[in-house]
């Protein structure tokens, strides 16, 4: 019985996973080398595109032409 009430507590703390990761942030217009702190539900990565954009991302983004992503904190400094 104690088992299933730890199971029980235990629950909650498993489906709220968040995923976290830090990332360089660069565009044309404002952001230059700014530290984003990403989290999320979805598990990101940090990307460049060919234009010099930095950022986060979701994974799904990382197949499209012209993304190159990386998966750890900074990695697109």
């Amino acid at each position: 019985m104690k088992f299933y009430l730890l199971l029980l507590l235990l629950l909650p703390l498993c489906s709220a996973q968040q995923f976290n990761i830090e990332c360089i942030g660069e565009d044309f217009m404002m952001v230059n080398n700014q530290l984003l702190q990403c989290s999320s539900k979805v598990q990101q990565a940090c990307y460049t595109r060919d234009n010099g954009e930095k950022g986060c991302t979701q994974l799904e983004n990382c197949s499209k032409k012209g993304w190159t992503c990386c998966y750890s904190n900074h990695c697109n400094a």
